[in-house]
């Protein structure tokens, strides 16, 4: 994957929260979202037609527009990378809540509608789900949507795994087990055993293997601090697991990645009170006992972000919310973010230090490049010459915006704080 693409300027990059990323190869792609005030003229939804890729080796941001197949803009998606595609299910939108399915071809960054077969019920519309891809069949857990309460098999008819919202009538969050087969396109309710987990929305999942790990979410007023592992190869839950040490407080929204063979990071969300968090932890799901990582910032709480993981065993925290979301707007307004936040889980290789130091004394070590092997000088050149190209960019963007982050260091809008 190797966009043929102007590179952007960091503060170009819209706010949002709700957005969907996954990692491939080098490049985050993003998409997705809103923001109430990036356009105050329409729709808060960010711009569907926009594919944003972040450059995790050269840290450049691109952007790729399509005008011809497009999902509706929307946000609570849920996405996950497999092959040659990015998925997207589900989300909300100016039309309410959403039940399809899209994938974005990685080598031309076109989109395309998945179309079940015609006699197939597909789910409930819902919005702030998980999804994961495994032998050629996308699942997707939990949510919050519509109920169906209808008899004519529009969707998939499993009303006692929803929890009706006392709120709404209509509307509630289940533990449906969702799979979309990709041989015989048509979507089903996996059949399983063990206890499932409670019904849930904004919750997190990371695969290892045949596992899966479910941890937190909202289940009616209640964030959650739980975990449930479904394993794939007997579709069996293992119902609440008990876990050592001391454990993460319930939450919501936040993100939860593997960052090893058998390690997952979580970061971040938002708490029964009301409070975005901004603490970091260590699941082991061998021994399944958690650790806290005290030794990173506590000042930058992110809900309803995304996180990535390099190659480099870095996580890449974007965008979300870094207050209450839920706070009424007269009292406070979103506070959407477009930075990234870099956790740095190991130490950088050698030869990385060294390209990085003859980048930043390129004025006096710049004429020597060429003596270097080929793959450095290569990488040298290439990080000079986008340099070049975004010093000489036309881009427009607001670059007033600072924050005072305090043992973090100060992160621009849309720039990139490292936390080692």
């Amino acid at each position: 994957m190797k966009p043929d693409l102007t590179p952007r300027k960091s503060s170009t990059v819209p706010e949002r929260t709700g957005h969907v990323s996954v990692l491939v190869e080098k490049f985050m792609i993003v998409w997705g979202g809103y923001n109430d005030d990036y356009d105050p003229y329409h729709l808060a939804y960010l711009p569907p037609h926009e594919v944003w890729l972040y450059d995790t080796e050269f840290k450049v941001w691109f952007v790729s527009k399509n005008r011809d197949i497009i999902p509706v803009p929307a946000s609570g998606c849920s996405a996950c990378a497999q092959g040659d595609y990015m998925y997207v299910f589900g989300g909300h939108s100016g039309l309410g809540y959403l039940n399809t399915l899209y994938k974005l071809h990685l080598s031309t960054l076109q989109w395309e509608l998945v179309t079940p077969e015609s006699s197939s019920p597909s789910p409930s519309p819902r919005d702030k789900t998980v999804s994961w891809f495994y032998d050629k069949k996308f699942y997707t857990f939990g949510g919050y949507g519509m109920i169906d309460y209808s008899k004519d098999n529009v969707f998939l008819e499993e009303v006692r795994s929803f929890c009706q919202d006392e709120t709404s009538d209509l509307r509630g969050w289940n533990n449906q087990l969702c799979v979309f087969d990709f041989i015989t396109m048509k979507w089903s309710i996996a059949e399983t055993k063990g206890q499932k987990p409670s019904a849930r929305a904004a919750h997190s999942a990371v695969r290892f293997g045949c596992k899966v790990f479910i941890f937190g979410g909202r289940h009616m007023n209640l964030r959650l601090n739980d975990l449930h592992c479904l394993d794939l190869s007997t579709m069996t839950w293992s119902g609440s697991l008990c876990v050592s040490g001391e454990q993460p407080e319930g939450r919501s929204w936040h993100t939860a990645s593997a960052v090893s063979t058998n390690q997952m990071f979580v970061y971040g969300g938002f708490n029964n009170n009301c409070v975005p968090l901004s603490d970091a932890w260590i699941l082991d799901v061998a021994s399944l006992s958690w650790t806290q990582l005290t030794h990173f910032p506590t000042n930058k709480p992110r809900l309803w972000h995304t996180a990535c993981v390099t190659h480099n065993q870095e996580v890449l925290v974007f965008g979300g919310c870094g207050n209450n979301i839920l706070a009424n707007e007269e009292e406070s307004q979103v506070d959407h973010r477009n930075d990234i936040l870099l956790f740095q889980l190991q130490p950088y290789t050698l030869s990385r230090l060294c390209l990085e130091c003859a980048y930043r004394h390129r004025v006096r070590l710049g004429a020597q490049w060429d003596s270097l092997p080929r793959q450095f000088s290569d990488w040298l050149n290439r990080k000079e010459d986008l340099d070049i190209q975004l010093l000489m960019s036309t881009d427009t963007g607001s670059e007033s915006h600072s924050d005072s982050d305090g043992e973090g260091g100060t992160t621009r809008t849309g720039q990139t704080c490292v936390i080692s």
